[in-house]
Order: structure tokens, then sequence, then C-alpha cells
């Protein structure tokens, strides 16, 4: 294993944001996928995917979403959604799925349906209800807790905070043992890398947890 014993320093500060999104993107990786069902006031449905995406807190389940604003530093949809409903859904991401993800990560008009622009089946779930998201063998429905702004404007995200109010699991899921989880390459995820690469579940490898002899 190669040792580092020489850097050089980066002062974030005297670069532009987006030269220091594309290496913070590169260094953070692989980066676990939210593809989020979301419904505006007025019905409107939406779906997007957000690869800053990780779990908080367990007992009860939270899980956190960092949504940046868009490049004329306007909301995205998915925030404005969840903030005036307080309710989404999280699907996961398989390689499957993938292609269509990343057509409904496309900066579409709010007034666009995503799921059928990326041809996404979507399970209603009746009024005021963001659908499932069929492409996706679990569902994480969520009632937001709270939204953290970081500031404003291009490249600034806001925190979200999400209660996991209840978690559903496809037919084909039905022989796993869920209270140890699912096997990896059944759900097979993709994670988001640098630039435009993704990074395959399949090839795992495990190590035992470490102990400390007391």
């Amino acid at each position: 294993m190669n040792r580092h014993t020489e850097f050089s320093g980066i002062q974030p500060k005297d670069h532009f944001w987006v030269e220091i999104y594309h290496l913070m993107n590169s260094i953070v990786q692989p980066r676990p996928i939210a593809w989020i069902s979301s419904i505006s006031s007025e019905g409107a449905v939406n779906l997007a995917p957000f690869s800053y995406f990780n779990i908080c807190s367990m007992n009860p389940p939270i899980i956190s979403n960092s949504i940046f604003f868009n490049r004329d530093g306007s909301e995205k949809d998915t925030l404005k959604n969840i903030k005036a409903t307080k309710k989404y859904v999280v699907g996961t991401v398989s390689f499957q799925a993938s292609e269509k993800a990343n057509i409904s990560s496309a900066p579409f008009d709010a007034s666009v349906n995503e799921f059928e622009e990326a041809n996404v089946h979507s399970i209603d779930r009746g009024s005021g209800e963001p659908p499932f998201i069929s492409e996706s063998p679990v569902q994480l429905v969520c009632e937001l807790n709270q939204t953290l702004p970081l500031g404003e404007g291009a490249g600034v995200g806001t925190l979200v905070l999400g209660n996991v109010k209840e978690i559903y699991l496809s037919s084909e899921l039905k022989d796993c043992e869920w209270q140890k989880g699912i096997p990896p390459e059944v759900m097979n995820n993709v994670g988001r890398m640098g630039g435009d690469f993704y990074a395959k579940t399949t090839d795992v490898f495990q190590l035992a947890r470490a102990t400390v002899d007391k």
C-alpha cells in the first residue's frame, strides 16, 4: 500500500465553486442515490435523483438529502414540493434503472412529469400522495422533519431531513430476511462517482467489524 507523505493544499475560497464541485464529487464516492418522488401543492408530480443522500439516525429512522439550488439560483422543484407538502417517497436506483434515473435528472419545467419523460412507471397512492416508483424494489415513505438552508444561490445546498414513516419492499424480495438486511446483489444498486461516472455495487467484499478485547 502506498504511503502519502507530501501534499499540496487547495483553498476552496480561491477557486470557482464549480471547480471545487468537480473535485469534491471525485473525492466523496461512491455516493448512494435517492430517487425522489414528490408532488406539488397543485398536484404536479416530480421525479428526480439526488446523490447527496445518507442515513442520519435510526431510532426513529431519519435520512438526509442535500438539494442544491439551480444554476440560476432558483429552488429545484423537488425542494419546493417537499417544503410545501411535507411528503415524499425515496426509491433506490439499480443498474437496470440507471439510465431512466439519469433522464429524470434533466432540468425539465415544473409542469413536466418526469415519470412520463423517462418512461418510469408510477404507482398511484391516492390524491395528494407522491407515487411509488415501479422501477425501484424499495420505497421509503418520508415526512419532512426539517430543512436547513446552507445559504442561497448557485452551488449552495439545502439539507433536507426526512422521517422514514414506512418502508415498502417489492414482493420479489419476499424471500430475503430483511431483518438482517437485503443482500447487495439483490438490490444491484449503483453509486454516483465524479463526472459522468457511476459504480456498480456488485463487486463487493466483506470485512468483519473490528472489536476490542475487554
